[in-house]
């Protein structure tokens, strides 16, 4: 039997619940920012340069038009699926991450502006820090889901395909599934909520995999470096600022 994915079915309907809950909790405090960066613009509007304030009022504008999107596509064609008991279709909740990924980035943009140019203060950093923590991490959980979900299905990880060519899943390989097949000579153990959480929050607290985690294929792994970015900009650039103010 050869190696095959599962795309999200309706039993998997349940099981989506947590992460999609996750990514609208990461929009709302995106949301959250995204006001008190405006209010951060409205107070300093008079001392900032013009090309600043037109800089972040394009920002604002971006950020609305995909607010907009995201919770239309969430309401009219998300929910619905859900009600009728079906997971949504994997086009749709990609179009739902990548809106949420896109405003994140617009948020770490105008806060990195506003670092520089705007004047604010080091609790007020600490505070936009903080949100911006929470809000990319928790994109970052649905992420991980979202491309390590698909290849994994109940029985064999690594086997025999057709070809009889060795064939590895392309995601995270967790401690579970190594010491399970190890030990227990199978592999039948599937990641749920909570540890695809616990690997993000390590993930974002120490810029790479927890130990004993793996990383296989070009996707996981070029997510896992945009996320290290991610958190680079948060902790380096806006985090190390409010600190060096708190004077």
């Amino acid at each position: 039997m050869g190696y095959r994915s599962t795309y999200p079915t309706p039993r998997d309907a349940a099981s989506l619940r947590p992460f999609l809950i996750a990514l609208v909790a990461a929009v709302l405090l995106n949301l959250g920012l995204r006001l008190r960066i405006l209010e951060h613009v409205l107070r300093a509007h008079q001392n900032s340069p013009w090309l600043i304030g037109v800089i972040q009022r394009g920002l604002l504008v971006v950020f609305a038009a995909l607010l907009v999107a995201f919770w239309w596509l969430l309401l009219v064609r998300v929910l619905p699926e859900f009600r009728r008991g079906r997971a949504p279709s994997r086009r749709q909740l990609a179009s739902l991450v990548w809106l949420a990924s896109c405003m994140a980035a617009t948020n770490l943009l105008s806060e990195s502006i506003a670092i520089y140019r705007l004047n604010l203060s080091s609790y007020t950093l600490l505070m936009d820090a903080l949100m911006l923590y929470l809000g990319i991490s928790l994109i970052f959980l649905f992420w991980y889901w979202f491309i390590d979900n698909p290849p994994r299905h109940l029985g064999a990880i690594w086997e025999q395909s057709a070809s009889a060519a060795l064939t590895t899943p392309n995601g995270i390989v967790f401690p579970e599934e190594t010491l399970e097949r190890d030990v227990l000579r199978s592999d039948h153990w599937q990641p749920e909520f909570m540890d695809y959480a616990y690997f993000t929050i390590l993930s974002s607290n120490c810029f790479g995999p927890p130990e004993g985690h793996l990383l296989v294929g070009r996707p996981i792994k070029v997510l896992h470096s945009v996320h290290s970015l991610a958190m680079i900009t948060v902790f380096i650039v806006i985090l190390a600022r409010a600190i060096n103010t708190l004077g």
